[in-house]
């Protein structure tokens, strides 16, 4: 097979170099550093630097200071031993201890946990371009990846600071990367990963495990997959009882605000629906590209392997329980939207798969809208503080309001980012030939059967 079709293993694996070095490089650059950090993120921080520099979570006086004492018991609560701790997700504060520990700051810096989150971020998009380099040429998988890591939220939002979406992505792409390589045991891994990221997506690893071990009467998929994401379920647990005190998996949160909430918000179309249209937080409102893309997702649902049709339902499936568990909008202080970064995240392979059979009309508008996503993500990436406060999110949108005070620089700016999107559509949509017939021997049947799926256009 030719190079170019069939690359060899070190040019795999230097495209992948690249693409982690290059994204960690921009999301660096443009990650919050200073005060401005979400109090969400800042106070995750706060007790990695502590843990890291005393060894005990517990957090002084000082410390909050910053925290006004009636916003206090959302980030605050206290252990068994009625000393103050951080309450949040376990895994942003577990993934920053290594930046903490090596950069030891005598104060509290958001710097090492902002750094931590970019390398993350670009960790989680390398994984994805994994899964994809195996079924589209490397500069198809890069131009996807590259939507996805550009022209998203996974940019000024997950990148941007360690939220827990910057570990549930780590957790997303790296059961993609290992479903399609069928290494079953990592699929769990993995899963265990995202669940210390936000608890309830422990919802992915179980529709993605049960719902292949079952669509392929192999049970021992679900067995292999389950056993590491239970131990990291377990070990989160241990993590719950030193810091908090309780066995619980969901300590770090007030398990009661959410049951209540689905309780008198069982059925709220206004919630399911600001989650795809408000205007600050809609998910396709600022990725667009999503809906151009679902005609062709349908056309093509029978022919993407199986491991990314379930991951997709996964996603799917953790959305829906998030809506129905909190509000859409995800609270404030961040740019775009951040409840649908795993949806987006379980949904890129499949629709990556997809876009070879978009219609014409289709075919024309995605790479324009994907450089206008780019512009508008990248404005809010790059700059601090351009987001608009909860009550807003019906009425105004974050780069409306940035092109309203700035448009002659959104109009360069714009110029720029359709050169960009014109450059990304001609190495996406370009004439590809059948596999002669010694690669199709070298790929063998399964291989190439579908590779003749993908490369079928209408």
């Amino acid at each position: 097979m030719s190079p170019a079709a069939n690359p060899a293993r070190w040019q795999r694996w230097l495209c992948a170099l690249v693409l982690l070095l290059g994204l960690g490089a921009v999301y660096g650059a443009t990650a919050t550093t200073d005060d401005s950090a979400s109090l969400d993120t800042w106070t995750a921080g706060l007790s990695a630097w502590r843990i890291a520099t005393t060894g005990d979570p517990a957090v002084a006086e000082d410390d909050v200071a910053r925290i006004r004492a009636d916003l206090r018991p959302i980030w605050l609560t206290e252990d068994e031993r009625g000393e103050v701790v951080v309450a949040r997700a376990a895994g942003p504060v577990a993934a920053a201890l290594p930046a903490y520990l090596l950069a030891d700051p005598v104060a509290m810096t958001v710097i090492p946990a902002a750094l931590t989150a970019a390398v993350l971020t670009a960790l989680a998009m390398m994984l994805l371009w994994g899964a994809l380099s195996t079924l589209l040429r490397m500069r198809e998988a890069t131009v996807a990846v590259l939507a996805v890591a550009l022209t998203t939220p996974v940019w000024s939002v997950a990148a941007d600071a360690l939220w827990p979406h910057t570990i549930t992505l780590v957790g997303i792409g790296g059961m993609a990367w290992a479903a399609r390589r069928e290494r079953w045991w990592l699929v769990g891994l993995f899963g265990g990963v995202a669940v210390w990221g936000r608890l309830h997506a422990a919802v992915i690893v179980a529709v993605l495990g049960l719902g292949l071990a079952l669509r392929r009467r192999e049970p021992a998929i679900a067995v292999a997959a389950g056993l590491p994401a239970l131990t990291a379920l377990a070990a989160l647990c241990f993590w719950n009882r030193w810091v908090f005190g309780s066995w619980s998996p969901a300590a770090a949160y007030e398990a009661s605000d959410f049951t209540a909430y689905a309780g008198h918000h069982l059925v709220d179309p206004v919630n399911h629906l600001g989650f795809l249209v408000a205007p600050d937080r809609g998910l396709l409102v600022w990725t667009p590209a999503i809906a151009l893309l679902l005609p062709a997702l349908v056309r093509s649902w029978r022919t993407i392997p199986d491991v990314f049709r379930w991951l997709l339902l996964g996603g799917a499936a953790y959305t829906l329980t998030q809506t129905l568990l909190n509000r859409f909008s995800g609270g404030d202080t961040f740019y775009g939207y951040r409840i649908g970064l795993e949806l987006v995240a379980c949904s890129a392979p499949a629709l990556a798969l997809s876009a070879r059979r978009v219609g014409r009309w289709a075919r024309r508008l995605l790479a324009p809208v994907l450089g206008c996503q780019a512009l508008a993500i990248g404005v809010g990436a790059a700059a601090s503080g351009l987001y608009l406060d909860h009550g807003q999110i019906w009425t105004n949108n974050a780069f409306a309001v940035v092109v309203a005070h700035q448009p002659m620089l959104m109009t360069a700016a714009l110029a720029l980012a359709a050169g960009i999107a014109e450059l990304a559509r001609r190495l996406w949509f370009v004439p590809t030939a059948p596999a002669t017939p010694d690669e199709r021997s070298a790929s063998g049947p399964v291989q190439c059967r579908e590779n003749a799926l993908l490369i079928e256009r209408d």
